[in-house]
């Protein structure tokens, strides 16, 4: 069975209805577009503005952070770079464009004739610039033009010599441009009123121009009559604490400065204006810009007119601009143009003096040719003073210089100068100020004073000594001159060190300390005691002779004068301090000269030195400053030997041969002691010869110890053995000797006391020269004096 159809009805017509505005479709897109244009509008009229700026390198400049600032206010950054190859501004070179969006109201500052540069942190003699790029980076900074919008721009490598502000601009002429440089200050009265902006050659290169720019509110100090002249910038101050000298800075020292002035008869010139050209002089003198002074001497000095000059603590101040005789031709008149800068201290206080030049190593010559010059003291006032009494020679001394004041007393100064420098440990720590006698003329009186850093070295203990001159010492070995320094040879000097009773806890010395100066380092730290000593006068010796002690200088003779009875000479003599031990009784002492004579040469040195004193410790507890020198060595008799530490023995035999006193005695041909003395037996049957044995070497004698006479000469001649010639030594050959030997061990017996007596042979018995006992020696006696 099939369904019935379904019926359906019939599809609705369509109902056209017409719009009546714009479809809310369109409403999003046009509202976008309005922001668009929106946009568009403020990005034209608001927003960055993009310029380029090509630069030779791109050293230090950064992508997105390196800014550009203007007045130190940042107006842009770089977006980018690029390189440009062979770059026509550039000559050709390649250069490294940087593109910069810079705020709109910067707009004004890219105009033709714009300068852009980049700042780096620069350090140089002249000064410290760029500092805060350490911290920020390196930046762009413009100097704006003056012409047409302009959106490329090519980089210079400096800034623009151009100072900005409103001000005096005017040149100065010059055949040579000197130590001046762009940025060194100019000077009116010590204040600064402006700079060097620039220099250039003069067109026809004859010269050199020099832009000044003076600030607007000092403009008027400048007239067409004014002066400028170079200056290095010093500034001499008073006030009540003394004057100081200063330095502008270091930038005005190496880069020097200008300083001008406008004389009285040129108040009324017109005033500057900018572009009028003026000469730059050398100085203030040559400027004729200087305070005229006039200085009285008592007396003719030595001055030249235009070239003697006026110092302060080193530092030119004057010049002297005519000298000729006063009106009494009793002295001289002197007329001196000093610097502006000293103005407020030409007063009644301030003092002048004639100063002689000084040799100095470290400014050469230069001094002595110079000549004579003019010191002058300045010093704050009550009242300003044109015209002063100068002094012929300069004060002794002078307070106000800084430092530790010191007043050392001799009795004479050598060549010690005024200047001469102060040594510690040959360190130059101070100088002599100047040299006074006493009242009473008794001594003199050198003032010095010690540099503030090293016055710490001075202690109530010190001592100070003269360096001047050479110190001289010969011997064979040579002849050995000594000096401080060179400057010290030439015009003196004083050192100074530790007393000897120096300690830590020595108070420092003050100024105002009086120290006494001796006339040598010996004499300053060996002060020791002083000894009279009687001579005959025909030794040799004079002062400065030397006192030993086993070659050690113990003392020298400082003084020697004819006795009273006129039969000898007495000198004084002195002992060093850590020699005043001799100075007791039982001390010896005699002369040293040279010695020839068959047994040999001796003390050969002193024919280049001069003898000497010898000297040997006494045993006395007593105190004794008075001796007799004698003509040689003392020799030691039989009582003295027997208590000396050695061995003595006594020697029998039938003659004393060539045996006499200092004749060696051997052992296996080593010299251990020497014969004392001799004399006829009781019975007049032999002779008692006298033998010292040294303390190191007594314990080779024993019982059975056999002792021989070695001196002449040994001949044997055998068919078989030949020709044999024997001696102990050249000194036994000449002068006689005496040789002993020891059993071995098993019969040498034992050691033997002082006073022992042995039979003294002829000659030895092959046997005993075959003898070779092993004895131990007693060890070396201490020398108690070392």
């Amino acid at each position: 069975m099939s369904e019935a159809p379904v019926e359906y009805d019939a599809p609705p017509e369509g109902l056209a209805r017409r719009s009546r505005g714009l479809s809310l479709v369109w409403l999003l897109p046009l509202i976008a577009a309005l922001i668009a244009v929106w946009l568009l509008y403020k990005d034209f009229t608001q927003g960055d503005i993009r310029a380029t700026i090509l630069f030779s390198s791109g050293d230090g400049l950064v992508k997105g952070k390196t800014a550009v600032k203007y007045s130190g206010v940042e107006i842009g950054v770089v977006d980018d770079f690029r390189l440009v190859p062979s770059a026509e501004e550039l000559g050709g070179q390649d250069g490294v464009l940087a593109e910069v969006s810079f705020n709109r109201s910067a707009a004004y500052l890219l105009a033709k004739g714009s300068k852009f540069w980049v700042v780096r942190p620069e350090v140089s003699l002249t000064g410290v610039r760029g500092l805060e790029t350490l911290v920020s980076g390196n930046y762009i900074a413009v100097e704006p033009g003056s012409g047409a919008p302009e959106r490329h721009f090519l980089a210079v490598p400096e800034p623009p010599p151009h100072v900005r502000g409103d001000g005096l601009r005017v040149i100065l002429k010059s055949s040579r441009l000197a130590s001046l440089s762009r940025g060194a200050p100019v000077y009116y009265r010590q204040l600064e009123v402006g700079q060097v902006e620039n220099y250039q050659l003069a067109e026809d290169a004859s010269g050199v121009e020099i832009g000044l720019f003076i600030r607007r509110e000092y403009a008027d100090l400048v007239h067409r009559g004014s002066r400028f002249w170079n200056t290095s910038g010093v500034t001499i101050q008073g006030g009540i604490s003394g004057v100081t000298v200063e330095l502008e800075s270091l930038a005005s020292l190496i880069a020097g400065g200008v300083s001008f002035s406008t004389p009285e008869a040129q108040r009324q010139s017109p005033l500057a204006v900018d572009g009028n050209e003026f000469k730059l002089y050398k100085n203030f003198a040559e400027a004729n810009a200087g305070i005229p002074i006039t200085l009285n001497f008592d007396r003719g000095v030595s001055l030249t007119e235009g070239s003697t000059e006026v110092v302060y603590q080193g530092i030119t101040v004057g010049q002297v601009s005519s000298a000729k005789a006063n009106k009494n031709i009793n002295g001289m008149e002197v007329k001196v143009l000093m610097d502006p800068i000293t103005d407020d201290l030409l007063s009644e206080n301030t003092q002048f003096w004639l100063a002689p030049p000084t040799l100095d190593f470290t400014s050469g010559v230069d001094d002595l040719l110079k000549g004579n010059r003019i010191e002058v003291d300045l010093r704050k006032g009550q009242r300003s003073v044109r015209e002063f009494d100068a002094h012929s020679r300069p004060p002794p001394r002078d307070p106000r210089v800084p430092g530790l004041h010191l007043t050392l007393t001799a009795r004479t100064t050598g060549s010690l100068q005024r200047g001469a420098s102060v040594y510690y440990r040959q360190v130059e720590v101070g100088r002599v100020q100047g040299m006074a006698l006493k009242p009473d003329g008794s001594d003199v009186e050198v003032y010095v004073v010690i540099d503030p850093p090293y016055a710490h070295l001075v202690n109530s203990e010190s001592r100070f000594w003269n360096v001047s001159g050479l110190r001289a010492s010969a011997s064979l070995k040579g002849v050995e001159v000594e000096t401080e320094s060179l400057l010290a040879l030439v015009r003196g000097g004083i050192a100074f060190g530790s007393g000897p009773n120096d300690h830590k806890n020595a108070a420092r010395a003050r100024s105002g300390d009086d120290f006494r100066l001796y006339t040598s380092r010996e004499d300053a730290l060996e002060e020791g005691v002083n000894i009279y000593i009687d001579l005959t006068g025909d030794e040799g010796l004079k002062e400065g002779s030397p006192l030993r002690y086993r070659g050690i200088q113990v003392g020298e003779i400082t003084r020697m004068r004819l006795s009273n009875e006129l039969d000898g000479v007495r000198a004084r003599a002195r002992l060093y301090r850590r020699a005043e031990r001799f100075a007791r009784s039982g001390t010896r002492m005699w002369v040293v000269g040279v010695k020839l004579g068959l047994d040999g040469v001796s003390n050969l040195d002193t024919l280049v030195t001069g003898p000497f004193l010898e000297l040997e410790p006494g045993s006395g507890d007593q105190p004794q400053t008075e001796f007799v020198a004698l003509a040689a060595k003392p020799v030691p008799d039989l009582a003295d030997t027997m208590m000396m530490p050695g061995l003595a023995l006594i020697l029998d035999a039938p003659r004393r041969g060539s045996l006499k006193r200092g004749s060696p005695v051997y052992y296996r041909q080593v010299q251990v002691g020497q014969v004392t003395g001799y004399q006829l037996g009781e019975l007049a049957d032999r002779v008692y010869i006298y033998v010292y044995i040294e303390p190191r070497y007594r314990t080779l004698v024993r019982e059975r110890s056999k002792f021989w006479h070695a001196s002449g000469v040994d001949v044997n001649f055998g068919l078989i053995t030949g020709l044999d010639v024997h001696t102990e030594s050249t000194q036994a050959l000449l002068a006689g000797g005496i040789a002993f030997a020891t059993p071995d061990n098993p019969e040498m017996g034992l050691e033997v006391e002082s006073g022992s007596h042995y039979p003294l042979y002829g000659s030895p018995e092959n046997e005993w020269l075959l003898w070779s006992p092993k004895i131990e020696l007693y060890p070396a006696l201490e020398d108690s004096f070392k």
